[in-house]
């Protein structure tokens, strides 16, 4: 039956119901303690305390009149005698003032004794005030006429009914005190009985929380051991038809699940790792083709400007004789120089700026003062320390020499500035010559990202081309308009010689 039960209650269910019959068990034990305290200890203690009440009223009265018989009234010390009775009357007078008289508590027989003591005491107390007040006034003999003819009387009808109220509280609590203990007995055995049921249903629920317990604590051994990456681990129990039962087949389906998707997450790596070595085996190729057409790119120049530099000195030695052409000479001879022998992926700025000073030389001393060359250098740019890829400035400046002023007519200018913006060195070249309308800027610039040699600005596709091999974070921007002329502009990384050096070393 319980069997049964168990399958069809939910365990939290269960555990509330345990709960709820202990709680209940325990409030029932309180509850009997409680009403077994109210009816049976606090009456009995009331009643026990009574007895002791009057027993302490007879002999605090038995002391008073001790006092009185023991007075000697011819030569006794009248001082005396009056402290000493004052005090005792009073505290057989606050003694009878506790003595219980209410007829439903003490019954009917100690009730009588109680109305008679407390009516023979009044009496006791005026006649103990008036022999008081005739000792005071020095009337001792009257004083001992009323004590014996008055007071002993008095107090010996006052001491019987005290004892026979003593004997009578004494029988009448033996009867109540055996029918408390009846009850009490009967309460204590339904008070062990609940205190039973407590004890089941709290072992009850204890080993409900241990059975659940267990399962949970291995539910979070596995999870921690799933969490190592042991997926092999031997599944958790399912044999439970509560919530742990569900749970535990949740937790071994999710663990098999997790164990499927990490198997196919390996495959998928290694399939993985193997395509990124196949694309990296092919990315090597294409940066192998990419370095021969860079190559290629810079092989460009050198017929493409040396074919310009003849006409220059051609022309130039028609017009003068030696000291002109020398210069241009030697300015041929190191453009050319740097050209042939120069490899090198990084050069100092100072070497490009001396190409082009070169080169911009040549062109002057073709067109006279129809041409001129300026260099802005800020100052604090050390060119020596600062690297650039080569050939970067020289076909910009020729391009503006020849697309840009050969065809204005007048004078024309060509600038070239350096500057440096946060980690990016700036390179401008800037002519004001005949410029280009919108469609032709737009088609320059869509020929930049294809490297069109064909193209007559070839020294721009060119550099356009080596800066996104060698520089991919570098950036490079054409500005024209008709008769504005054109300004190109270069961002490129600050690199110092330094780390240029290091970045080379580490390369080899």
């Amino acid at each position: 039956m319980y069997l049964r039960l168990r399958q069809h209650i939910s365990l939290f269910s269960r555990i509330l119901l345990f709960l709820g019959a202990f709680l209940i068990s325990l409030a029932m034990q309180m509850a009997l303690e409680s009403y077994q305290s109210t009816t049976i200890f606090t009456p009995l203690r009331e009643r026990t305390g009574n007895i002791q009440v009057i027993s302490q009223f007879l002999n605090q009265n038995k002391e008073t009149t001790n006092l009185y018989a023991q007075f000697r009234w011819e030569y006794g010390d009248v001082a005396q005698f009056l402290s000493q009775s004052r005090e005792s009357h009073a505290k057989e007078t606050a003694y009878l003032d506790t003595i219980q008289d209410q007829i439903d508590e003490i019954g009917r027989q100690q009730y009588l004794l109680v109305v008679a003591i407390k009516e023979t005491f009044k009496s006791f107390s005026e006649l103990h005030d008036q022999i008081q007040d005739l000792l005071l006034n020095g009337n001792k003999r009257k004083a001992e006429d009323l004590y014996y003819d008055e007071f002993v009387p008095c107090a010996s009808y006052l001491s019987s009914y005290t004892q026979q109220l003593l004997i009578q509280a004494i029988t009448d609590n033996q009867t109540f005190y055996s029918a408390l203990m009846r009850r009490n007995t009967l309460l204590s055995q339904i008070r062990n009985l609940f205190l039973g049921i407590v004890m089941a249903f709290g072992t009850i629920l204890v080993i409900s929380l241990l059975g659940m317990l267990r399962p949970i604590q291995e539910l979070s051994k596995r999870s921690h051991e799933i969490g190592q990456g042991m997926f092999d681990t031997p599944d958790v129990d399912e044999s439970r038809t509560d919530e742990i039962g569900d749970m535990a087949k949740a937790f071994n389906a999710m663990k098999r699940s997790m164990k499927r998707q990490v198997s196919l997450l390996e495959e998928q790596n290694r399939i993985k790792s193997a395509l990124y070595q196949k694309e990296t085996e092919a990315l090597g190729l294409q940066n192998l083709l990419e370095k021969q057409k860079l190559q290629m790119l810079r092989s460009q120049v050198n017929p493409h400007f040396l074919f310009n530099t003849l006409n220059v000195l051609m022309y130039r030695a028609k017009e003068e004789h030696a000291t002109s052409t020398a210069q241009m000479l030697r300015s041929l001879s190191t453009l050319y120089h740097y050209a042939t022998t120069n490899n090198a992926t990084q050069v100092p700025l100072s070497r490009e700026l001396q190409i082009v000073t070169s080169y911009a030389s040549l062109c002057e001393a073709r067109f006279g003062d129809r041409m001129r060359f300026t260099l802005i250098l800020p100052k604090e740019i050390d060119v020596t320390e600062v690297m650039t890829p080569p050939f970067i400035l020289q076909p910009l400046v020729e391009n503006a020499f020849k697309h840009g002023l050969t065809p204005k007519e007048g004078r024309g200018t060509v600038q070239v500035r350096v500057g440096t913006d946060n980690d990016m060195l700036h390179l401008s070249v800037q002519d004001d010559g005949i410029g280009m309308d919108r469609a032709s800027l737009d088609a320059l610039r869509q020929n930049l990202y294809h490297a069109a040699t064909e193209s007559e600005h070839v020294g721009l596709a060119n550099v356009a081309s080596r800066l996104r091999l060698q520089c991919p974070q570098s950036q490079f921007h054409i500005s024209s308009a008709p008769g504005e002329g054109m300004t190109v502009e270069m961002w490129l990384p600050l690199v110092f010689a330094d780390t240029a050096q290091a970045e080379g070393e580490e390369a080899e």
